[in-house]
């Protein structure tokens, strides 16, 4: 019992301070709409879903920008308005296959 509430004690105390974390970039900017307000119950469950989805991404971000300011790394990245860069290098879309010429 007390190694589980070592542990919980010890991974609370182990990140980034609030303060820290209100100081980042991410935290400062607000993130500006892009799609018009929901009209329906369907518009709206998605739309909370996407805007739950957007403050997480920002959470994290700035967590990321809490610990490296924290490290000593520099500079924060550039703030990219509507999301984070994408980090992965995604596979290129091919068009439909054409046939090769005759002879």
């Amino acid at each position: 019992m007390k190694l589980p509430a070592f542990l919980l004690a010890l991974a609370a105390c182990g990140g980034p301070t609030q303060q820290q974390l209100a100081d980042t970039p991410t935290a400062r900017t607000r993130a500006t709409p892009t799609e018009a307000p929901a009209a329906s119950t369907s518009d709206r469950d998605r739309e909370g879903l996407r805007q739950g989805f957007d403050d997480m991404d920002a959470t994290q971000r700035a967590h990321k920008e809490a610990a490296d300011a924290a490290k000593g790394s520099g500079a924060p990245g550039p703030i990219v308005p509507g999301g984070a860069p994408d980090t992965e290098k995604k596979p290129t879309k091919k068009g439909p296959a054409q046939q090769a010429p005759s002879k």
